[in-house]
């Protein structure tokens, strides 16, 4: 028989459940109910709605999760509060979903406020490769101070510092109208408080700082003096001097993983292949090898799916490209993603490719551990359950993988 009842939400719903049950699911239930000094009665939940706290009931009975995008905040919530991480791993793989598009920003804030490391570091990663749509995201101006930090601090925001010093204004202005302070370039600045020394003004265009900074009010008169000196050559320690680095501009380094070259591969399916950087890298691309030139058609395009996954299966990249029959012994084609994904250091992913229907060339007596000696990154490969074709760590497709650091 149920031996507590919860009464949830404003209106105090009661629901009858067994204290076994609960503690057995959740320490944060567990010390409520067997803890030194255990709590009697009724107990008192205000703090969640009713239709999400029976949804978390339904999972410490059943181990059935339902979480969709009408619920997904409320039951990251309430798996935050009681320590069910499996609910707030299901929560935060259908947040990352979000991280990948306009409201990137949003997720940060999430991932920020219920210490969801992987999203946060998604939702970062958009952020970084599409900076000014997501800082004129209608959702920026009310990220909290601590993801504004981030995301100053990061040096691979892709737009110019202008944007950058742009919207840390806009946004100060932002928070003192949710304060409901009087819009001042003292109450700006105190909003802003140490965040503005995140901006490079070095490096902002003088134009606009003369137009839009050096006299709001919202650098001191010495703050202005010392970049205008930095512009003429003055070395000064009050802001950074250098630029941002986003991915796109970073260096491009190839890794092969062949020692010779062969053909006919006759092979169709899905070839893929586990690979693993010993440090953090951004995966740019990959070179494939081409299908072998028959009398005609030679011309004719392929058209080839790519996906990368990660360590669990999920998708990390997903890109369809276009390939030729190759015009000379053990020609490759360089497919360029449109966006880097990045890789993390000693993890494995998986690159997967279908679509080569042809005979193709092929890489032979290939290496299992690749090094790149002009960055020192160790990129190690290994077979995939996944691969139907052939390819393996000896031989098959996939020339090279193409990153940035």
């Amino acid at each position: 028989m149920c031996d507590v009842t919860l009464k949830i939400g404003d209106e105090e719903t009661p629901i009858k459940a067994h204290k076994y049950m609960m503690s057995s699911r959740s320490p944060v239930f567990y010390t409520m109910f067997e803890g030194s000094m255990p709590e009697t009665g009724d107990i008192i939940i205000p703090d969640i709605d009713f239709k999400t706290f029976r949804e978390i009931l339904k999972y410490i009975y059943t181990d059935e999760v339902m979480v969709s995008n009408n619920n997904v905040k409320e039951m990251l919530y309430a798996s935050d509060k009681y320590m069910l991480s499996k609910v707030k791993k299901v929560c935060e793989t259908l947040l990352k979903k979000s991280a990948v598009s306009e409201h990137a920003t949003k997720s940060l804030q999430t991932a920020c406020e219920f210490h969801l490391d992987d999203l946060k570091e998604q939702s970062m990663e958009y952020i970084e490769q599409n900076t000014k749509k997501c800082l004129l995201s209608e959702h920026a101006i009310s990220l909290s101070r601590i993801c504004v930090e981030e995301i100053l601090k990061s040096e691979k925001l892709n737009c110019s510092e202008n944007d950058v010093c742009a919207f840390l204004l806009k946004w100060g202005i932002g928070q003192c109208e949710i304060a409901k302070l009087e819009l001042t370039a003292e109450s700006i600045r105190e909003t802003v408080g140490d965040l503005i020394f995140l901006i490079r003004f070095p490096v902002v265009d003088m134009e606009f700082f003369s137009k839009e900074i050096a006299e709001s009010g919202l650098l001191t008169e010495a703050e202005v003096i010392d970049v205008y000196q930095s512009h003429f050559g003055v070395k000064k320690k009050t802001f950074i001097s250098g630029p941002r680095e986003p991915v796109s501009k970073k260096k491009i380094y190839t890794v092969g993983r062949h020692s010779s070259i062969s053909h006919p591969w006759g092979r169709d399916g899905v070839h893929a292949l586990t690979f693993k950087p010993d440090v953090d890298i951004w995966l740019r691309g990959v070179h494939i090898f081409n299908p072998v030139p028959s009398n005609s058609g030679h011309n004719e395009s392929i058209t080839v799916f790519i996906d990368v996954l990660d360590t669990y299966d999920d998708e990390v990249l997903s890109y369809t490209a276009e390939t030729y029959y190759g015009e000379g012994y053990g020609s490759t084609s360089k497919i360029t993603f449109p966006k880097p994904a990045r890789i993390l250091a000693e993890r494995d992913y998986t690159i997967k490719m279908h679509g080569i229907m042809a005979l193709s060339y092929y890489g032979s007596n290939c290496r299992t551990k690749a090094v790149v000696p002009s960055c020192g990154v160790t990129i190690s490969f290994g077979n995939s359950p996944h691969c139907t074709s052939g390819t393996n760590v000896h031989q098959g497709q996939f020339a090279c993988l193409v990153f940035s650091l």
